[in-house]
C-alpha cells in the first residue's frame, strides 16, 4: 500500500470532502469524437504539456487521443465554469489484467491539496472493477516520490512475460508497478484507515492506563536541567535510569555521516521535496542569481556530505538545509506552489533534525535563528 500514515489519510480526506461536497468531480473520457470530450482531452493535454516540458507535445497529444488509451480528469466548479485542473492518463491491458499509466499531472495552482492521491485512489477503485490486477508506470526522479506513496514499488511484483513488449521502455525512466488487492476498498481506504487506527488505539488503552502527568516547571528565560526521576512518567511506563542512559549512548554512538544521511534521505523523500532536488537552471529563472547569492539544492547538500570535507558539525549541515528553504522563499511568491514547498521542506527538516539531535542546543539555534528573521 506504500504510505499509510497520518499524511496519506488527511490528504485523501481533504479531497474526497470537496468531492462529497460537488466541489470536484472524477470524469473518465476517451476520444470518442464529440466536442465534450475532445475539448476536455485538450485541456487536459494542455495541463500535461506545462507540468511535463521536456515531454514532446506531438508525443503527449498523440497518446491522449489515441482510443486505446482513457484519461480520469478531475473536473472543478468555478463561479466561471467547470474547469480540468488535472487528471491520469492510462490505457488498459485486458489480457495481462494491467494498465501502463502513461501520464499524471495536477495543475500547478491546485497541488499540495490531496487531489493527487485522490486520482489514484479513483483510478484504482475503477481498474478494481475492470479486473485489473496491476499498474505499471516508468516514473522520472521527480515523480518516484509520488508514486511510493501510491503504493508503487521499483521491485517490480507483475510476471515480465504479461507486460515485456506490450509498454515502450524509457531509458530516463525507473519502471515502478502497484499490485491492486480486491480486498481494498479504495474508494473508501482513508475511512478504513482512520477506523483501524481508532480500534488500534482502544485496544492499546485496554492495556494500559492512561495517566495524564503534570508538565516540568521552567523558568521563563533560564535553561534548567532536571533529573531522572523529576519527569514524571518516566518510571510509571517502566523506564528505568540506567535503560534511559543506555538509550543516549546507543544514540549518541551514530556517526555523524549516518545521521546526515538519514535525514537527507528523509527529506528527499518527502512529496514537496521535488522542486529542490537539483540546483536552479538559471534559464528558467535569470534573474535568480541576483536574489539569490547562495544557491542551495539537495543535490548540492548530498555532494557535500559524500566529500566529508564541507560538514564538521550538524549545524554547518542544518545550515545548508534551511537555506534551501529559505532561498526558495526569497525569490518565489507566497502563492506559488514552489513557496508552499518550501515551507513545508522547512517544517520537515526542523523534525528530522529534532528527531537525530540527542540535544536541543541545535534545534533551539535554528528557531531562534528562524525568529529574527521574521522580525526583519
Amino acid at each position: 500500500m506504500g504510505e499509510t500514515g497520518l499524511g496519506f489519510v488527511k490528504r485523501d480526506v481533504g479531497a474526497k470532502q470537496e468531492e462529497d461536497k460537488g466541489i470536484i468531480d472524477f470524469r473518465l473520457y476517451t476520444n470518442d469524437g464529440t466536442v465534450e470530450s475532445l475539448r476536455l482531452l485538450i485541456d487536459l493535454k494542455n495541463i500535461v504539456s506545462k507540468q511535463l516540458p521536456k515531454m514532446p507535445k506531438e508525443y503527449i497529444t498523440r497518446l491522449m487521443l489515441d482510443r486505446n488509451h482513457s484519461s480520469m480528469m478531475i473536473v472543478k466548479k468555478t463561479p466561471a465554469r467547470s474547469k480540468v485542473i488535472g487528471g491520469v492518463v492510462y490505457r488498459p491491458f485486458e489480457h495481462g489484467k494491467f494498465a501502463e499509466i502513461a501520464f499524471l499531472a495536477i495543475t500547478s495552482t491546485e497541488q499540495v491539496k490531496g487531489y493527487g492521491t485522490r486520482l489514484m485512489n479513483k483510478l484504482k477503485s475503477h481498474l478494481q472493477k475492470q479486473s485489473i490486477r496491476f499498474m505499471l508506470t516508468y516514473a522520472d526522479n521527480n515523480a518516484i516520490g509520488y508514486f511510493k506513496k501510491q503504493g508503487f514499488s521499483t521491485v517490480t511484483r507483475m510476471p515480465k512475460h504479461l507486460w515485456y513488449g506490450y509498454i515502450k521502455d524509457y531509458d530516463s525512466g525507473t519502471l515502478m508497478d502497484c499490485q491492486l488487492n480486491p480486498e481494498i476498498d479504495y474508494e473508501n481506504i482513508s475511512s478504513d484507515l482512520k477506523r483501524q487506527k481508532a480500534a488500534l488505539l482502544n485496544a492499546v488503552c485496554q492495556l494500559y492506563h492512561l495517566n495524564i502527568q503534570k508538565g516540568l516547571p521552567f523558568p521563563p528565560n533560564k535553561a534548567k536541567k532536571f533529573a531522572f526521576e523529576d519527569v514524571k512518567g518516566l518510571k510509571e511506563s517502566g523506564w528505568t535510569l540506567e535503560e534511559y542512559k543506555q538509550s543516549m549512548r546507543q544514540e549518541e554512538k551514530e556517526p555523524f555521516y549516518k545521521q546526515c544521511k538519514k535525514i537527507l534521505k528523509a527529506i528527499g523523500e518527502n512529496s514537496a521535496s521535488w522542486p529542490f532536488k537539483k540546483p536552479v537552471n538559471t534559464r528558467d529563472a535569470p534573474d535568480y542569481k541576483e536574489i539569490v547569492r547562495c544557491p542551495m539544492d539537495l543535490e548540492t547538500v548530498e555532494r557535500k556530505l559524500e566529500e566529508r570535507v564541507w560538514y564538521k558539525s550538524k549545524a554547518a549541515f542544518a545550515k545548508d538545509l534551511m537555506l534551501i528553504a529559505s532561498n526558495a522563499k526569497a525569490y518565489n511568491q507566497p502563492d506559488t506552489i514552489y513557496y508552499k514547498c518550501a515551507e513545508s521542506i522547512e517544517a520537515v527538516s526542523y523534525t528530522h533534525l529534532r528527531a537525530h539531535e540527542t540535544s536541543l542546543h541545535l534545534v533551539c539555534r535554528l528557531l531562534l535563528e528562524k525568529k529574527k528573521k521574521k522580525k526583519k
